[in-house]
């Protein structure tokens, strides 16, 4: 009995060369007792979706998101937020890798994923850009020249618009036809694919303000096509911190429970994997990690550490800021990747659908 008593649960990781982040880490608090909090959530897209219920899109407009291979993101339709069940995956997401941690192993989310599910193309230039200082008035005469209308000085937060000055102006433009100027539905197609962008596929915390670097990259309808919107898409998840410090909601509800037990008993087949660039973030796939989510017999991954300061990098005090040069060193690594195709023997196993 007195080997069991000296016996102390250990909340690890027991050999932290990968996991360096476990300080700050959200499973830190559930060891601590903390079981009932629920992360907060915020969103802008209600009234984009709100929008284009009660104002089908005109079929001129359509044409153009689909000439940018964004109108999967648009017929995804308005998501659904389950809290319960994403407090339940961030405590097992390690941003160290990449990957979510369960019973059966390591899992992440695939380009594959994002194009099948939203048609984004994950082929393509990195999302990057030249981060110009740009004064409100440079912000306004963009916003004249893309989208049609002069945002006012207060809707402005720096470089960033509130989503209700294009949510007004959106409802001034409705009365289009078949005889609207070329231009003006070029405008308003860029209405629409901005606020996806900025909203949807490449968010922050705002809740209630789009940013305005990716504007730019529409002035030429004709070239968004040509983007990696799709590993652009997945680059802010993988770049996402879940510090301890974040908001949580305290609550009893019995469903987070129920999301922790689903999460502890998954088997293989329920699982999918991860990448890459947006702008300023460059994070780095890892498929080495997951190779039985392909049916591929796992083998003990490369090792890859990021440097220390890598997790507080941001925009934040980088103004004038050329993206394409920051990350340049990076940059021959995408242009070719299918040389770095990772591989191994079929997992017989994994693939056993008996």
């Amino acid at each position: 009995m007195t080997g069991y008593s000296a016996y102390q649960l250990d909340l690890g990781p027991l050999e932290p060369s990968v996991l360096t982040q476990q300080l700050t880490h959200r499973s830190r608090d559930i060891w601590n007792g903390s079981v009932n909090m629920i992360l907060n959530t915020r969103r802008c897209d209600g009234k984009f979706w709100d929008l284009v219920k009660k104002y089908p899109i005109h079929p001129r407009v359509l044409e153009m998101i689909e000439l940018s291979r964004l109108y999967g993101v648009y017929r995804s339709n308005r998501p659904s937020i389950d809290r319960s069940l994403i407090t339940s995956l961030v405590e097992r997401c390690r941003p160290e890798t990449h990957t979510f941690h369960f019973r059966t192993g390591e899992a992440t989310i695939t380009l594959q994923d994002v194009e099948v599910l939203y048609g984004l193309p994950v082929n393509g230039d990195p999302v990057l850009g030249d981060e110009s200082i740009r004064t409100i008035g440079d912000w306004q005469n963009i916003c004249q020249r893309l989208l049609g209308f002069i945002p006012r000085p207060q809707d402005f937060n720096r470089s960033s618009l509130k989503v209700t000055a294009l949510n007004a102006h959106m409802l001034e433009q409705l009365q289009l036809h078949d005889l609207t100027t070329q231009e003006m539905i070029d405008q308003m197609a860029r209405c629409y694919m901005f606020w996806m962008i900025a909203c949807m596929m490449m968010a922050d915390t705002s809740g209630n303000y789009l940013k305005l670097m990716y504007l730019p990259m529409l002035e030429d309808l004709n070239v968004v096509s040509s983007y990696s919107s799709g590993s652009a898409t997945l680059a802010g998840p993988c770049a996402t911190r879940w510090f301890a410090h974040f908001s949580w909601t305290d609550t009893t509800k019995h469903v987070l429970k129920l999301f922790r037990d689903s999460l502890d008993s998954m088997t293989e087949d329920q699982r999918v994997r991860a990448p890459i660039y947006c702008w300023d973030i460059v994070e780095v796939h890892l498929p080495d990690r997951v190779m039985r989510q392909f049916g591929l017999n796992q083998t003990i991954p490369t090792p890859f550490l990021f440097d220390t300061t890598h997790f507080h990098h941001d925009r934040r005090g980088r103004p004038n800021t050329n993206w394409k040069l920051e990350h340049a060193q990076w940059l021959p690594l995408w242009n070719q990747r299918l040389q770095y195709v990772c591989d191994a023997p079929v997992d017989a196993a994994c693939c056993n659908s008996g």
